[in-house]
Parts: structure tokens; sequence; C-alpha cells
């Protein structure tokens, strides 16, 4: 029936588009290369894949996990990475205990896009998980159920 066709066609149209060749680093352009090295001289276990027209690291600094996009010009365009708990600005640690005491801290990404930072929280509750974006000042900008 149409439905399941349609379904059918959602599903495969979008493991197309979100489909990501893992690509050898001899693949990658030096200008995409030279950007990577020359900011993270001391990352380990790197692994280039390209996608969306982006190339995208995934990458360890002293066991904490890294992916960083960069546009074929060499151009830094987002970075996300595994960030500690203990080290969120205290305007994001406020806010957690004051709107959100109910729930547990899960994991924490500090995000950069285009130089903006900002900090993505999961956090644990009893009747729902939820994903929550702050701004650098605490101000939240995004909460949503997980």
């Amino acid at each position: 029936n149409m439905k399941t066709l349609m379904f059918v066609i959602s599903v495969v149209g979008f493991v197309s588009v979100s489909a990501a060749q893992d690509l050898p680093q001899d693949q990658v352009p030096s200008l995409v290369l030279n950007a990577f090295q020359s900011k993270y001289t001391n990352a380990t276990d790197v692994e280039w894949e390209l996608k969306d027209g982006h190339y995208q690291a995934e990458f360890e600094v002293n066991t904490r996990d890294h992916d960083l996009w960069i546009d074929k010009d060499g151009v830094i365009k987002k970075h996300i990475e595994d960030f500690s708990k203990a080290e969120l600005l205290a305007a994001i640690r406020e806010k957690i205990e004051n709107e959100f005491n109910e729930y547990r801290d899960d994991d924490v990404d500090r995000i950069e896009t285009d130089g903006k930072v900002t900090f993505l929280v999961d956090l644990d509750g009893k009747s729902d998980d939820r994903e929550v974006l702050f701004s650098t000042d605490g101000t939240i900008q995004e909460n949503r159920i997980d």
C-alpha cells in the first residue's frame, strides 16, 4: 500500500543521504589535512570520512573523543568534543541544578559551530530523557525529549 511504499522510500532516501564513506588519510586533500594537523598535533586514533561534501575526522586527544567537520577549503565548520561535567561553566551547572534537579547528567558535549560554542547535555530522568542545548551563559537554546 501507499503508506508502506512512502516509508520504504523515506528510509532508503535517508540511508543514501547519510551514507558516509571511510577515507584513507592519503585521500584527504592536503588543505584539509593541514588544517586538522596544525590544530590537533596530539590527535590519536584518527579516522576520516567524507560526508555531504565535508571531511569528518573522528579522533582522540588524551582519551577524549572529538568529531571535526572541515570543508574542502580547510575551514573547520564544526567541532564536537566529549566534555567533562566537572568542567561545565557555573552558569550551566546552576541551570541544571535549578531546572533539572530530578534528572541525572549523563553525558556532555561541547559543540563549536562556525566559532559559536554551545553545550549539549544529556539528562536522564524517571519519566523521560532529555537533550538540552545551552549557550555559554547558561541560556537554554533547545530542550527536547530524547
